[in-house]
């Protein structure tokens, strides 16, 4: 019996254990390549992260200035109406006080609670009213009364300014400034 001894191409032999090698590696990542992909992952989970507190922090400051402009434009409608039907207006520095239709006497006034701020306050004798709520802070009340001289040929006009904050955090507080104008409904005689 003859022997047969199987010559191997160095060429063919070079080619078929590269292509195994490189059949392996399609299955798998190595380290480097995994390790990338986790710091790009890790970057853009970082900016939506953070976008996504940006975002949460800008709504909580929306709420904050929606409720404070809701509690103050009642606040404000709510005296303009009373002062408007009003007459005998007294302003004394801390507070403004007028008969009502019904002649009542109102005061309106600001109820400091410490120093960042405190309630507006409407009194009718002893019973008195918290106007806005517990959430928000009034800075500022002030009331100025022009043409409450009998006889003076002006209408009697109040301006009042309210000046109101809200919100936790500093970040977060939202103020709001309002002034309006108020003249007495019964012409001045």
């Amino acid at each position: 019996m003859k022997k047969y001894k199987l010559k191997l191409n160095s060429k063919i032999f070079k080619f078929y254990f590269l292509n195994l090698i490189l059949s392996r590696k399609a299955n798998g990542f190595t380290l480097i390549e995994i390790l990338v992909s986790l710091g790009v992952f890790m970057t853009v989970m970082t900016i939506t992260m953070a976008a996504f507190l940006n975002i949460s922090d800008i709504q909580k400051k929306t709420e904050a200035f929606r409720k404070v402009n809701d509690n103050l434009n009642f606040t404000m409608e709510a005296m303009m109406r009373e002062i408007r039907e009003g007459r005998s207006y007294s302003n004394s520095g801390i507070s403004f006080s007028f008969d009502d239709k019904s002649g009542n006497r109102i005061t309106y006034a600001l109820n400091n609670l410490n120093n960042d701020g405190g309630y507006i306050e409407r009194k009718i004798g002893n019973d008195s009213q918290r106007m806005t709520s517990d959430g928000i802070n009034i800075t500022n009340l002030s009331f100025s009364v022009r043409g409450q001289e009998t006889g003076d040929r002006q209408q009697p006009l109040v301006i009042i300014s309210i000046s109101g904050k809200s919100g936790v955090k500093e970040k977060l507080t939202a103020e709001l400034n309002l002034q309006t104008t108020v003249s007495q409904r019964k012409l001045d005689s």
